[in-house]
C-alpha cells in the first residue's frame, strides 16, 4: 500500500431528511498533508431535492490545530482541548438544531468512512473530496438508503 492510501482517520456523514428535501453532512477529520502540511477539518454540506439533484457542496474550515516542529499535533492542556471541541462541535449542532425546526430528521444512521492522506490532500487543495464521497455512495447503497432522486 503506498503511503498516500494509508488511513490517516474517518469521515463523518449525516443525510437528514424532511418530506422531498435531503441535507447531507460530511465532516473530514483533521490531518496532516503528504507535503507536511496541516490539514483542518472540513464540514461539507448541501441541500438536494428533485427540482435541484446537484448543488454544490458548501464549505467550512474548522479552526486548525498547531503542529509542532516535528511535524505532530502540540498537546493541548484540558481547559483547551474542551474549549477547541466546543467551538467545533457547537458550530454544527447551530446547523442541526436550525434544520431540527424545519422539521429535518436523520435518515437510517450517520456513517463513517476511511479517510487517506490523498483524501486529506484534496480537502487541503480546496477539491470536493469525490474518493471519500464515492465510498460514501457504495455503504449508502449496502446499506439501503433511498436514492437521492427517488
Amino acid at each position: 500500500m503506498a503511503e498516500k492510501d494509508k488511513v490517516v482517520g474517518k469521515a463523518l456523514y449525516l443525510e437528514l431528511h424532511s418530506g422531498e428535501q435531503r441535507y447531507q453532512m460530511l465532516v473530514t477529520p483533521d490531518g496532516v498533508s503528504s507535503a507536511g502540511k496541516n490539514v483542518p477539518a472540513v464540514l461539507y454540506r448541501r441541500q438536494v431535492s428533485r427540482t435541484a439533484p446537484r448543488r454544490a457542496w458548501k464549505t467550512t474550515s474548522f479552526p486548525s490545530l498547531s503542529l509542532n516542529e516535528f511535524g505532530a499535533y502540540t498537546l493541548l492542556t484540558k481547559e483547551l482541548a474542551l474549549e477547541s471541541a466546543t467551538s467545533r462541535v457547537t458550530y454544527i449542532s447551530n446547523i442541526v438544531e436550525r434544520l431540527n425546526s424545519y422539521n429535518y430528521r436523520i435518515y437510517k444512521t450517520p456513517i463513517f468512512v476511511e479517510v487517506s492522506q490523498a483524501d486529506l490532500d484534496d480537502v487541503r487543495a480546496a477539491k470536493t473530496p469525490y474518493k471519500i464521497l464515492g465510498r460514501i455512495t457504495r455503504v449508502r447503497r449496502a446499506l439501503g438508503f433511498q436514492d437521492l432522486l427517488a
